[in-house]
Parts: structure tokens; sequence; C-alpha cells
């Protein structure tokens, strides 16, 4: 499914495509997360998603982590306080138990070159994404945030794997080959 916040020069602003990102999320059956009161965690996690052009497959995922990690400011203990939401830790889990350390090893690999694409684009961008979010940049088009913070996202192309990773959670499974 193709979604506007997905292409370049998106004129969207980043509200709406936050909720874009989200229809889709209900679309395809996705567990939505909603913040607590006094949090903006979850909130700043879908703009990640929106900003850097990705969905939630398992492989858009694995790149979303490397634009985080390589293109935003962040604090450990704040991006840690995600991997401590009960669906997260559930999540992990369950990916765990379905392939195991050396599959997740082997999955990880399987991206590296994913990976390494969205941390050269990340390594160019002109200033870095606060993952912690100024509620004024919700209001502001996402081209003109790309723009200004040198954001060239990977197109579908470049961010389509050579084949999908099949697992019970992947709403792609039908359509690919296994890992």
């Amino acid at each position: 499914m193709a979604m506007q916040y997905q292409e370049q020069n998106c004129a969207m602003t980043l509200a709406q495509g936050v909720e874009e990102y989200r229809k889709y999320l209900k679309i395809n059956d996705r567990k939505m997360l909603f913040d607590k009161p006094g949090s903006k965690l979850i909130l700043e996690h879908d703009v990640t998603h929106v900003i850097f052009g990705l969905d939630t497959t398992i492989e858009e995922e694995a790149i979303l982590d490397s634009w985080v990690l390589w293109g935003c400011k962040w604090k450990f203990s704040y991006l840690k306080q995600y991997q401590k939401l009960p669906e997260i830790k559930d999540l992990q889990k369950m990916l765990f138990k379905e392939f195991g350390v050396f599959g997740m090893i082997k999955i990880f690999f399987k991206m590296l070159p994913l990976k390494i694409k969205a941390i050269k684009r990340a390594r160019a961008m002109s200033k870095k994404w606060s993952f912690v979010l100024d509620d004024a940049l919700l209001s502001k088009k996402i081209n003109e945030l790309r723009k200004e913070y040198n954001i060239r996202i990977l197109d579908k192309k470049e961010r389509t794997p050579k084949s999908y990773i099949q697992w019970s959670g992947s709403f792609k499974a039908k359509e690919t080959s296994s890992t």
C-alpha cells in the first residue's frame, strides 16, 4: 500500500502524514499504540516513520532503527522507555521465540545492505531530527522539513529487500519468500 508520506516531495503536513500512517496501521490490522497522559513517545515514534518515509513491516522497522540511531538526536534513557512498553516487549519476545537468537542475527545481516543505505542518507542530513518532537513541526509540510534537514528518503525500490521475512506477524507472508 503506497502512502503519500512515502513520496520524497509529499506536500502533506507532518500531522497529516501521521494521520495517514495511523490509518495504514488500522487498515492493516496493526496494533495501535497510544500515549499515556503527559507522554508523546508513541507520537514521536510514529513521526519518525513519516519523516523517514517508512511503514511497519519488519524490514522497514529495521531500516527505521538505522535512521533513528544515525539521523536523530536522542537520549538512550528516552529511547529505552519505548523498549519498555508492554506491547514492544511482547513483540520482541514473539520475534525471539519465532526466530531465536541466530535467526535474529540472520535477519540483521539480511537487512544490513538496506540499513547501510539509511545510515548513509542519515549521515548526509544537514542536521539531525530531534526524536523529542517540537509540536510546531506538526503543522509544517513534510517536503519542507525534508528539505530543511536534507532528508532524502529511500524510495520504494531502494527500501525493498530481495525477499521479505516471513513470520507470524507479517502481512506480506503470502506474497513473499522466506528468510
